[in-house]
């Protein structure tokens, strides 16, 4: 397996990377909402990059850039959405590396930053942040 690509994920105002894909948890329960891909990308086999934000203690789904071939935009995925889909199927946590690259691994999500932003959530709902150092 490749390094996957971060998703993106704003909090407090501050971009950062995601390693973690929790949009896949609700495509695997609603699977006709799945986006049709063509094609193939080791760095992002699910074939879009989902982007995110915390706002008012609460998680939203906000846009979705595909990385394969498709018809499919955010707006026609999540016609519902408008600025931003409530993710209530968000529970546990979420991580959000930042800073100089430690170590580099080529399985998912594996490689080591500097920092970790750990975000909480129980059903979308934010529970908890905190700071790792791993340097």
């Amino acid at each position: 397996m490749s390094g996957q690509m971060y998703e993106k994920i704003k909090y407090e105002g501050v971009d950062y990377g995601l390693a973690a894909m929790p949009l896949e948890e609700y495509f695997d329960a609603n699977p006709s909402r799945r986006p049709k891909f063509t094609g193939f990308n080791t760095g992002c086999m699910r074939g879009y990059l989902a982007r995110w934000e915390v706002r008012d203690q609460k998680l939203y789904l906000v846009g979705m850039d595909m990385v394969l071939k498709t018809d499919a935009t955010f707006e026609s995925v999540f016609p519902e959405a408008g600025d931003g889909m409530f993710a209530d199927w968000v529970s546990g946590s979420l991580v959000c590396p930042y800073g100089k690259m430690l170590k580099v691994d080529h399985a998912g999500f594996a490689s080591v930053r500097e920092h970790e932003l750990i975000l909480t959530f129980e059903n979308g709902i934010l529970k908890s942040s905190g700071r790792v150092d791993n340097g």
